[in-house]
């Protein structure tokens, strides 16, 4: 091997070095920017890096977000959607929701005129830490990230939710602290609907 192909490595190993350490160094960087309106809004997911979540209050088990910056392309302006950062689950593409495939997957967080995001932002169970045993709450903002809201409280744990944009409404399925003993474990599930015009809740739907 002569001179300069060894310095050429060297260089590469360095620069590559250096890069994995700012990236490591930097408890957050940003994701893909998602079109969420198409006349005027991106979202920028913000994520926290893998050292950060192992050795802060979550543990990392899933794939979250720290925050997302609601960019308004029209007129160059941006902000946070919460806040202060949070967990808020990724964003779900395609045929099973977990893994962009394609430009043109369907976002099943966003419909004609919300945007969905399941959250975890309270240390429910009291253990010292956000992680997979305390509850997602379901928040719902515009396309073009104003109104945030919760749509649930931290009493109740949304599973899952699907979406029948056609058909006006969100079935979510969700588990409550029954007996008030700060945990979900034992719970069964029941199903909720909710209105995509109001974003009024139907009745329960359970098995007794």
């Amino acid at each position: 091997m002569n001179k300069i192909t060894m310095i050429f490595l060297l260089v590469v190993i360095i620069s590559w070095t250096d890069g994995v350490c700012q990236k490591d160094n930097n408890p957050r960087y940003f994701g893909e920017p998602i079109l969420t309106d198409t006349l005027s809004t991106i979202f920028i997911p913000t994520r926290y890096n893998q050292e950060f979540l192992s050795t802060n209050k979550i543990a990392f088990w899933s794939d979250y977000y720290a925050n997302i910056v609601v960019y308004n392309f029209k007129v160059d302006t941006y902000k946070k959607l919460f806040d202060t950062d949070t967990y808020i689950e990724g964003l779900q593409y395609g045929s099973n929701y977990r893994y962009r495939t394609t430009n043109d997957d369907k976002i099943k967080n966003l419909t004609s005129k919300w945007i969905l995001l399941l959250v975890k932002n309270k240390d429910y169970n009291r253990s010292g830490r956000i992680d997979e045993h305390d509850p997602s709450t379901l928040f719902a903002t515009t396309t073009k990230g104003e109104n945030l809201r919760p749509l649930t409280d931290e009493s109740e744990d949304v599973v899952s939710f699907d979406v029948f944009d056609g058909q006006g409404f969100v079935m979510l399925k969700i588990r409550r602290d029954k007996d008030k003993d700060r945990s979900f474990k034992s719970e069964s599930f029941y199903y909720k609907k909710i209105d995509l015009n109001d974003l009024s809740f139907g009745k329960e739907i359970e098995l007794k």
